[in-house]
């Protein structure tokens, strides 16, 4: 009970200081915003709504549609108070779509017209605000690189420190099934490479003092809520499955033990990520006097429903979507770097005795898939960037090798 009451004390702490951050934020002025996107918005618009790096890599497209959104939403100046407008987050549109109207709206200064999103925190805004006071999008997109290869620097520094070669391997092989030269240029698909590697950085740092502790659920429990304040609904399991797949085999724990672990784990962060959801919809209809949750359960009811573009859809074939962005080269040499690599590294092993815990790894990298069947709707008209979840599958299933070899890293 006492940790229960703990939890629900960190959730609503979580709640009251997202709900303080964005109206922060929401007191800056937005012309110097407004300035610094217009020296970028040339090239922005040049880019197109969803352009390839890689021609014939879907995997590799941006999703500058939803980021004109987000951007769209940091320039916009409301009329309304400033705690209503970091509840409501608007930005401008008409009939136009997203990138066109953020060109319209910075170039003509047309404010008729305007959009509501607010069933998300929209919490990047914590950090895009501030930056586009002193930084252009292109700037931002530098910076947003090399702050990502400082991340997956410090991880694998982590890893490298304690040995654990093999996970370096796994880790590698998981980035690639993100297409990773992707994260720099969207703000979209960042938010969750931030949670999940912070997250993975955070665990490994803090390893042995957490599971002394037994602090795990509070950690999960909190990446469940930063993920649910950043993110836009785009591979949200990936911040879940990253550390703690990397936790259950460094743990090595028994079959039970690692149920319970499981369960503990997931529940955390499952708490959060709802919780916090559930927050920002309460905050927000206390603040705007508006009823949110009639917007956001629509939301949810249509984003697990089995129909996509008036159509019945099948949940096997929302699967099947998100595997189809490996059919294509950049996949088959992951498939085969991953199959040598557990080849190599399982040469002489005796797998027979080692099938039970093969398989308990195997079922949690199955993870991904249930929830694309969990949320088919969504999953099966967004699956050009939801297959990102399968990173984590990747990882799971390149983990073998150290989940067979390794040595437990417990105190």
């Amino acid at each position: 009970m006492k940790r229960l009451l703990k939890c629900a004390g960190m959730l609503i702490a979580g709640i009251l200081l997202g709900t303080l951050a964005m109206c922060l934020v929401y007191l800056l002025p937005v012309q110097p915003m407004q300035e610094h996107m217009t020296e970028s918005l040339e090239s922005f618009m040049e880019e197109g709504d969803n352009p390839f790096l890689i021609k014939g890599l879907k995997g590799s497209s941006l999703d500058n549609t939803t980021d004109a959104i987000m951007l769209g939403a940091a320039v916009y100046q409301s009329d309304r108070p400033f705690y209503q407008a970091a509840m409501l987050v608007a930005w401008h549109l008409n009939d136009l779509e997203s990138m066109d109207a953020l060109e319209e709206y910075l170039t003509e200064g047309n404010t008729e017209g305007e959009s509501l999103y607010p069933r998300y925190w929209h919490g990047y805004l914590v950090l895009l605000k501030p930056l586009l006071l002193f930084l252009n999008f292109g700037q931002i997109r530098i910076l947003n690189g090399v702050i990502m290869v400082i991340l997956v620097a410090a991880i694998l520094w982590q890893l490298w420190r304690r040995g654990l070669w093999r996970v370096m391997v796994a880790y590698v092989l998981s980035l690639l099934a993100l297409y990773p030269m992707t994260i720099p240029y969207s703000l979209q698909f960042s938010t969750c490479f931030y949670a999940g590697n912070a997250a993975l950085l955070l665990a490994l740092h803090f390893f042995e003092r957490w599971e002394e502790r037994d602090a795990w659920p509070y950690f999960f429990l909190i990446t469940g809520m930063c993920t649910s304040f950043v993110d836009f609904l785009t591979y949200p399991l990936y911040t879940f499955g990253m550390a703690f797949v990397l936790c259950l085999v460094l743990r090595r724990d028994s079959a039970r033990g690692e149920l319970r672990f499981l369960l503990k784990s997931g529940a955390a962060w499952c708490a959060g990520y709802l919780g916090m959801w559930a927050g920002k919809w309460c905050m927000a209809t206390l603040l705007t006097g508006e009823n949110i949750f009639a917007d956001a359960l629509v939301s949810i009811s249509a984003r697990t429903a089995v129909e996509a573009y008036d159509e019945k859809i099948s949940r096997i074939m929302t699967v099947l979507r998100n595997f189809y962005m490996y059919a294509n080269i950049w996949g088959i040499l992951l498939a085969l770097a991953v199959i040598a690599w557990l080849c190599c590294s399982l040469r002489g092993q005796k797998l027979q005795s080692c099938m039970p815990r093969i398989c308990r790894l195997a079922v949690v990298a199955c993870f991904p898939l249930v929830w694309d069947v969990l949320a088919a709707n969504h999953s099966y008209i967004h699956y050009w960037y939801t297959f990102r979840d399968l990173a984590f599958s990747v990882f799971a299933i390149s983990l073998i090798p150290e989940y067979i070899h390794g040595k437990a890293v417990r105190t």
